[in-house]
């Protein structure tokens, strides 16, 4: 059992790669996000803070606090697991998990991790374009402000910090079971992207066809009420692959807001290959 967590930032085609790797017999089906999941290793991480700070009242240093908490960890994997007793591995996503991937590959030791990578400027204009949605929940009233006042330096911060856990990782047994992924190959050539992934996981992809991603889909968006339906979905999610999105960002962001984003977001710019505009 192999345990593949899917990661990245917002907008950035983790519910593309998550419905990719769901093509695969062995793998549990498309599922809902590891919302939940994200929570737990949220307070793993939060509690290794406080323990610099509570001392050894509870616990005797950090390796006896992970080894209280892998327990928790390991339980909801395996009871998820059951639930999908043909899957060999087990597929979960969540963008807000990317952050606590250190922090899930000191409590599970057969686990792989995948992080997408997008243009930052598309992915904050993907953002902007989904965001009424969110403003209608009334959720993250952070974002939906930044998202009001198109704050490009907040957006990219943002974005940045889906990302920063990881880069500061120098673990190098995390990074021989970490691929970044970037969102522009697996659209434009997905036949390679498709090989190097099989490498990568090991998984057979063979049948996955670009035109129709999710296949083994235990998700119907259509069928959804529109109060059910997650903020960042849209009429794209379930189709075949695409490239018509790569750039749109011209016809979405000015060329101030374009310049913030390149700024803010530089690290990002230089890990994925991606050119600045030039602007005369």
């Amino acid at each position: 059992m192999t345990y593949f967590f899917i990661g990245g930032a917002a907008r950035t085609g983790t519910t593309v790669l998550n419905g990719i790797l769901c093509n695969a017999p062995e793998t549990n089906p498309f599922i809902a996000e590891a919302s939940y999941f994200a929570y737990v290793l949220s307070t793993y991480s939060r509690g290794k803070y406080l323990w610099k700070v509570e001392g050894d009242t509870y616990f005797d240093d950090l390796q006896d606090y992970a080894a209280f908490s892998r327990p928790w960890v390991t339980a909801f994997l395996e009871k998820t697991t059951r639930r999908y007793a043909n899957a060999k591995h087990l597929v979960l996503k969540s963008p807000e998990l990317t952050k606590y991937f250190p922090d899930l590959f000191e409590l599970v030791s057969d686990a792989k991790f995948l992080i997408l990578l997008r243009d930052p400027r598309d992915a904050i204009a993907s953002l902007l374009q989904v965001g009424d949605k969110l403003k209608n929940k009334g959720d993250n009233p952070t974002l939906v402000r930044m998202l009001e006042t198109s704050d490009m330096t907040g957006l990219a911060q943002f974005y940045n910090a889906y990302y920063r856990p990881c880069q500061r990782c120098r673990d190098a047994e995390f990074w021989s079971r970490t691929r970044y992924v970037r969102y522009e190959g697996l659209v434009r050539h997905p036949q390679t992207a498709i090989e190097q992934l099989e490498t990568f996981t090991g998984l057979s992809l063979k049948d996955f066809d670009p035109r129709q991603t999710w296949k083994r889909s235990r998700l119907d968006f259509d069928r959804l009420p529109e109060r059910y339906r997650p903020w960042w979905s849209t009429p794209l999610y379930g189709k075949g692959l695409s490239a018509d999105s790569i750039g749109r960002y011209r016809q979405v962001l000015s060329p101030p807001q374009i310049r913030d984003i390149e700024r803010e977001c530089a690290e990002i710019f230089e890990l994925g290959g991606y050119r600045r505009d030039a602007f005369f």
